[in-house]
Order: structure tokens, then C-alpha cells, then sequence
């Protein structure tokens, strides 16, 4: 692992909800079992929407920082981290408080380092950090400013954070249970109390590309096989949840890179 990592921090929660853990396991295994490869596999185990036309807006503005390890914070099963590091060489730390999902990228990713922390606790020592990719997470997060605080810590000065999710359409944070659809402004308001300004913003469409339709192959397949297991249910609800909030144009594919 990489200098910046400090094992002493590492840490997990308690209790990790369904919503996440043993379906990482489903995708993970299905991935496996498909034989996907290369990016392929990296969309596979990231099903974000937006992507990767976000990653590559992204990257616009984050290509030419100094080397240095990355952080991808709630980082999942490393598909995302596996897509910067074969397509622009980065060194990225993986750091997610679901075990499954940590199992799952040290399966699909073994070159990745991997880490099982809370996103408040990151296990990496004070600005050592160019770069944190948070990505699918802030809509989790009713919060966010222990998080920033956090990663205001973690990264060097200079650094920057790198947001992509699924954000409000209108001006107006909501909440629908159990997201937070967080309006653009209102995180860049929070990142300015942190001593963080909006470096970039780009927003995406929601068409169908080749990297959710990978996606969307595993998630096919998840369904088949674990429809009468009862985390399915829970699992299942949060996907049909997201559609209705897409669906009705209550939100966008957004990146919003601060620093």
C-alpha cells in the first residue's frame, strides 16, 4: 500500500445496510462469472449514471496535477478507481465502509489498494492526498460537512475533490428517503466554508451509453438469481426508487470539482 494510507485509522461501521452490502457481493460475482475485462469490467462494477462522459469531464481539469495518491471516498467495488488507473495512471486508494464491497475490488482489482473506513474517518495520513473522487456518494449523505472536513485534512494543499452524482434538478436541495438530492449551489456553498471554490462543473444526459448498458447486463442478471432472497426486496425497492426520481426530471448527472 501506499504511504499515504494509515492502517491504525482503518475502521468500519458497526452495522452497513443491505442497500449495499450483499448486493455488492451479487455483482462482484456476477462480473466474475460474465468474464468481463478491462473497462468493460470497470463499468460493470460502477453503475453511475452519467458516466463515463463525467470521468472524462472530469479529468479535463485533474490530468495535469502532480503525482500523488488519489482517494476514491465510498469508492464501492473499485470500478471507477480501476477506470483512472488503466486510462490515466493514477494511484488511487479505495476507501468504503461496506465489507463486500471491499472483498468485491480486491477481487476484481487486486492491483488496487483497498481500505474498509467510514467516510468521516478516512484511513490516510494528514495532506497526502491530490485528489478525492467522490462518486454516488454525497446523494447518501445527509451531512456533508463532516466529509469535508475530512478530505479537507486528507488532501495537500492545492487539492481537490471531485463530486459526481445524481444532483437536483432546481435550485433546491430535497430529500427522498433515503437520498439527498443536493442542489450544485448548496455543496459549493458548504466546500467554501472548507476553504474549497468550484474549479469545474459539467452536466451529463441520461441516455443510454455503452457503460450502463454494461452495467445494466450485471443488474439483468442479479435479478434472475437473487430475486427471492430477502435483501433483494430492499435492494430492488432502491432501484425502482431512483428510476421514479429520474424519471419525473427531478435531478441530473452532475460533476462538481472543488479546490
Amino acid at each position: 500500500m501506499g504511504n499515504c494510507i494509515d492502517v491504525t485509522n482503518s475502521q468500519t461501521e458497526d452495522s452497513v445496510t443491505a442497500l449495499f452490502d450483499r448486493p455488492s457481493r451479487w455483482r462482484a460475482d456476477i462480473i466474475t462469472d460474465f468474464r468481463l475485462r478491462g473497462v468493460e469490467r470497470c463499468a460493470a462494477a460502477s453503475p453511475t449514471p452519467g458516466f463515463p462522459q463525467l470521468l472524462d469531464s472530469v479529468m479535463s481539469v485533474l490530468a495535469d496535477l502532480p503525482d500523488g495518491p488519489w482517494l476514491d471516498v465510498g469508492g464501492g467495488l473499485g470500478g471507477t478507481a480501476s477506470w483512472l488507473d488503466r486510462t490515466f495512471g493514477r494511484h488511487v486508494i479505495v476507501a468504503d465502509v461496506s465489507i463486500e464491497s471491499v472483498r468485491g475490488a480486491h477481487r476484481l482489482f487486486p492491483s488496487l489498494d483497498v481500505v474498509a473506513a467510514t467516510a468521516a474517518s478516512l484511513p490516510v495520513r494528514d495532506a497526502c492526498a491530490q485528489v478525492a473522487v467522490v462518486s454516488g456518494m454525497i446523494s447518501l449523505v445527509a451531512d456533508p460537512d463532516p466529509l469535508l472536513a475530512e478530505l479537507r485534512r486528507a488532501l495537500v494543499e492545492g487539492g481537490r475533490i471531485a463530486i459526481t452524482d445524481l444532483w437536483s434538478a432546481s435550485s433546491e436541495t430535497f430529500g427522498d428517503d433515503p437520498n439527498t438530492f443536493w442542489a450544485i449551489e448548496d455543496i459549493e456553498r458548504l466546500g467554501r466554508r472548507h476553504g474549497f471554490e468550484t474549479v469545474h462543473l459539467a452536466v451529463a444526459d441520461l441516455s443510454s451509453r455503452w457503460w450502463s448498458a454494461t452495467a445494466v447486463q450485471v443488474t439483468d442478471e442479479i435479478i434472475v438469481r437473487h430475486s427471492k432472497d430477502p435483501v433483494y426486496t430492499h435492494w430492488r425497492g432502491d432501484c425502482d426508487h431512483l428510476d421514479e426520481v429520474i424519471g419525473a426530471d427531478k435531478v441530473l448527472p452532475a460533476a462538481l470539482v472543488l479546490g
